[in-house]
């Protein structure tokens, strides 16, 4: 792309999804070309996430949406919020180091069912959710528990979505301190002598 660019042409990237999801080069060529003082901007497309609201059905500003890449959950110190919707990556591709291939070896989705056992209760339902990828095509939506994780056929472009497992709870000396604000403030605007007019 930039060969093009530096040849001065106009040039545009065309990539399946969004662009900027899970894709390092539209990033990084419009780095570069910046880099080098020529105009470079990402168009949003439609992405696997936003299949995956139309497809299930759900609404991330009901309960709330996490995401995560699923060595970044394993393999690091994340925190999860069981009253939040989960969204997990790429799952087969635990442990792998290469992106080319999914390695599904149950040994290595095991890791995560103990990642997810720690927030989540082993017979939790979950849904194994790959968006179709041509119009001819209907999305795959599986229902399982989180245990199924490790034994279930998993392939690089379907992803986990856990369902909220508690309910929200309300955060009392919040809710206290913003009563406390709504009362202060209808003292001053009753004591002010616009609010008369």
């Amino acid at each position: 792309m930039m060969k093009e660019v530096r040849a001065g042409k106009k040039v545009c990237g065309a990539f399946y999804g969004h662009p900027g999801v899970f894709a390092w080069s539209p990033h990084k060529v419009i780095e570069v070309a910046r880099s080098e003082g020529y105009e470079a901007r990402m168009e949003p497309g439609i992405s696997a996430e936003d299949c995956l609201y139309a497809d299930i059905g759900i609404d991330p500003g009901s309960h709330g949406c996490q995401h995560f890449e699923v060595n970044q959950l394993v393999f690091f110190k994340r925190r999860i919020d069981p009253t939040a919707y989960l969204v997990i990556w790429q799952v087969a591709m635990i442990a792998n180091e290469s992106t080319s291939k999914a390695d599904t070896s149950e040994a290595y989705r095991q890791l995560l069912v103990e990642r997810l056992s720690r927030d989540y209760p082993l017979d939790h339902e979950i849904i194994i959710y790959r968006a179709a990828t041509l119009p001819i095509e209907q999305p795959r939506i599986r229902k399982v528990t989180v245990r199924d994780i490790a034994s279930i056929p998993m392939t690089a472009e379907e992803t986990v979505v856990v369902p909220p497992a508690e309910a929200l709870q309300r955060d009392e000396e919040l809710i206290r301190k913003l009563e406390v604000m709504r009362e202060s403030r209808g003292r001053s605007c009753a004591a002010s002598p616009n609010s008369l007019s």
